[in-house]
């Protein structure tokens, strides 16, 4: 099930944030955990007024998805829930709500790359992350009459 979180409860901002920190930490081996670990509390707060969309598996949060108008922050999804359709049904969603989608991705996140590829992004220009000098791409999504 997906769900778009209005006023999130602050066990489910509990939740997500906690999937935020070990999604980021299991993705980004090229980044020091410190990095995520110190971003933590500044992100935690940016979560409580952010536009969150979640998975749920039964009853519990297994991912979500952050969006800024049409702008994909990141999608988070539990390693244990990884490969199952939540990642594609958070995609899903954001496109049934939006023409054009846009992200960033670090070029040495192979799989997210794969995965974003795969659901129908195209790579749009690359760049440097200057929170962490990581190499960066910019994708985008657009709707058209082959994929409406």
């Amino acid at each position: 099930m997906i769900k778009q979180l209005t006023k999130p409860t602050s066990a489910e901002l509990n939740r997500i944030s906690n999937i935020w920190l070990t999604s980021n930490i299991e993705a980004h081996d090229f980044i020091p955990r410190s990095y995520w670990e110190k971003n933590y509390p500044m992100v935690l707060q940016q979560l409580a007024e952010a536009d969150i969309i979640t998975a749920y598996d039964n009853d519990n949060i297994v991912g979500f998805m952050g969006l800024d108008k049409n702008y994909i922050e990141g999608i988070f999804v539990e390693s244990n829930h990884l490969h199952q359709g939540f990642g594609k049904s958070l995609i899903e969603h954001a496109k049934a709500t939006h023409s054009v989608l846009n992200l960033s991705v670090y070029g040495k996140n192979q799989s997210a790359i794969e995965f974003y590829l795969a659901q129908g992004f195209t790579k749009s220009s690359d760049g440097i992350d200057s929170n962490t000098g990581e190499p960066e791409i910019q994708m985008v999504w657009q709707k058209n009459q082959f994929n409406e």
